[in-house]
């Protein structure tokens, strides 16, 4: 049953009914935003599970190099993410986001046939398409009275989604899956339930004439869209760009260096 047939059970005249559907319309976009979020960690983090003890890549420790090359793809997604994802149209995002998540996976396959330490350069290949992802998802839910609330449920994904997905990643690997193919091998799992969450994005409404009328229309931008946005908006865009960078850096840095953090610490 998609969410048009759930919603579309209420009657106009029956507010109760359509406070009900309202609740439900909610939900599914908040499951099916969480749900695709979720699944998406799962292309992105559980290679840092494994240590890669002992192996250098140029004199530097492998880890340090890997995680830099993800997340300097990653970043540099974010900045392609401003062009492509503000001049994409409604109807190409579910395709637009599967085909993100599957050149994620083909990276992923890539590190595990690549030799070392070549196959870096696959994590920088894995992180390109993934820093648009949470653009993709969270252009299904903007321009509506209640996108801050969706947003917030979209945003818990991130509590979860980091250590359940590399919990994965560590079965794997202590079932003896290599620690070169088990990022592939985690998102081969995903990849199911993330197609089932797009399909959800996809059954989410359009913004109402009430929405539009609160916020405003999110048309296509064209580069001079865009251009005269960040001329408009420079003062606060740049400092907050910059911020979130910083954080999603020390984020970065944080997750994917745990194991090595904790067994520092003495924590095993």
């Amino acid at each position: 049953m998609g969410l048009s047939t759930v919603t579309s059970q209420a009657s106009p005249g029956d507010p109760a009914g359509a406070g009900q559907a309202a609740w439900r319309s909610m939900s599914w976009a908040v499951i099916a935003a969480f749900g695709t979020y979720f699944c998406m960690y799962a292309f992105r983090k559980p290679f840092a599970v494994a240590q890669y003890s002992d192996l250098l890549a140029w004199e530097w420790q492998f880890k340090t190099v890997a995680v830099s090359a993800q997340v300097m793809g990653y970043m540099l997604s974010k900045f392609i993410g401003i062009r492509v994802l503000s001049s994409m149209p409604p109807r190409r995002r579910a395709a637009s986001l599967i085909g993100l998540i599957l050149a994620a996976e083909l990276a992923l396959i890539l590190f595990g046939l690549v030799p070392t330490p070549y196959n870096i350069f696959c994590l920088f290949l894995n992180g390109l398409p993934l820093g648009m992802v949470f653009g993709l998802v969270l252009s299904f839910l903007e321009g509506r009275r209640q996108t801050e609330a969706l947003a917030a449920g979209l945003c818990t994904s991130f509590i979860l989604a980091d250590g359940m997905t590399k919990s994965v990643g560590k079965a794997l690997l202590e079932a003896g899956v290599s620690q070169f193919w088990m990022p592939a091998a985690v998102g081969a799992i995903f990849l199911a339930p993330l197609l089932g969450f797009v399909w959800m994005l996809q059954q989410v409404q359009h913004p109402d004439e009430a929405d539009v009328a609160a916020r405003s229309v999110r048309p296509p931008l064209s580069a001079d869209d865009r251009r005269a946005f960040v001329r408009r908006y420079a003062g606060g865009l740049i400092p907050l760009l910059l911020m979130f960078l910083l954080v999603t850096v020390t984020r970065s840095i944080r997750s994917d260096f745990a194991p090595e953090i904790w067994t520092s610490l003495g924590v095993t």
